[in-house]
């Protein structure tokens, strides 16, 4: 291999591997807080989502957003064995709204998250959260789709 190809190639490594651990050293900070302070963390939201056009997003919401609909779209996408995602999440609850700017790490069939909410119900607090991919017939049939939730933290 080309010595220069090869010192692209361990940067571009080495670039995943240190955003990876910023994250989740935000991640476990974002958790720490929450934890630390009674009452500041509260299940914000669940969803079940899926890829309706690449990137766009669709699904519904519940949880403490009240039933309604998700929409959404990946912003940057890096697959790898853990796939980095960027996506702006929209929720549509009828008890509340909000979107958020959301960071993902999927490996396998799970992934953690952790966002801001950028606009509407709780804007500038943080959000974590997970999902799993399932297989789900909310686009009329058959699709893999993702389950989860998202808690709020303090602001």
């Amino acid at each position: 291999m080309d010595p220069k190809t090869e010192i692209r190639r361990r940067r571009s490594g080495a670039a995943r591997v240190a955003v990876s651990l910023a994250t989740l050293a935000l991640l476990a900070a974002s958790i720490g807080v929450g934890s630390a302070v009674a009452g500041e963390s509260q299940r914000a939201a669940t969803f079940t989502k899926y890829i309706t056009t690449w990137p766009s997003m669709a699904g519904i919401v519940g949880g403490s957003v009240g039933d309604g609909a998700f929409s959404g779209s990946v912003v940057y996408y890096a697959p790898g064995d853990t796939t980095l995602i960027t996506a702006i999440y929209h929720f549509g609850g009828s008890r509340h709204e909000f979107t958020a700017r959301m960071h993902v790490e999927q490996t396998g069939l799970h992934a953690v998250l952790v966002g801001v909410i950028t606009d509407g119900w709780g804007k500038g607090k943080t959000v974590t959260g997970a999902y799993d991919q399932i297989t789900c017939s909310l686009s009329g049939g058959p699709t893999d789709c993702f389950q989860g939730y998202l808690d709020t933290h303090g602001g």
